[in-house]
């Protein structure tokens, strides 16, 4: 390697390890934007999601509330979930959107359908249920339909021991 461009190379790994999550940004269809960290509840249904490397989604059987609503920053233990509530403005339906949620260090995102309306929230999240789905760094959730980005949300995952009060919050045993 060139000398002349290891310490840019240095820098700009640094900078990489320094970011902190964007603030969030949704389309003006988009009525209700919330997002957060729960404990992941302990029983729910799954759908099939191809465009997933587990090939499912969770689907929650009752409505989850954020126990750290506006929470960006997120331990990676197990047991703990993160992600985000949207519904849209009076007037507004995507019956066949989706989701998109790229993980650090990876190119092509995990897609899922979604649906959202003006008739209640859609609530997109990732749960941590597997030891290497622990990955620091910015997670980025994303709604689409079609062309149109209904929201932009990211959350920062940090090592469980950097966030010692929600990471053993939950019970959680990783």
């Amino acid at each position: 390697m060139n000398r002349c461009f290891a310490p840019l190379i240095w820098i700009g790994m640094a900078v990489g390890a320094l970011a902190e999550p964007a603030t969030p940004v949704a389309a003006p269809t988009v009525g209700l934007l919330e997002l957060g960290v729960f404990c992941t509840p302990v029983e729910m249904g799954e759908a099939p999601a191809p465009g997933t490397l587990s090939g499912k989604v969770h689907v929650p059987f009752d409505d989850i509330r954020f126990d750290w609503p506006d929470r960006q920053v997120v331990p990676a233990k197990i047991g703990l979930a993160f992600g985000v509530r949207a519904e849209l403005a009076p007037g507004n339906a995507v019956p066949f959107g989706e989701v998109r949620v790229y993980l650090p260090g990876r190119v092509q995102p995990e897609i899922w359908g979604s649906s959202f309306s003006d008739l209640g929230a859609t609530f997109s999240f990732f749960s941590f249920d597997r030891e290497e789905e622990l990955i620091p760094g910015i997670w980025r959730f994303e709604a689409w339909d079609g062309e149109n980005r209904l929201y932009l949300v990211e959350f920062e995952v940090v090592p469980a021991t950097s966030e010692p009060g929600v990471a053993g919050a939950c019970g959680a045993v990783s």
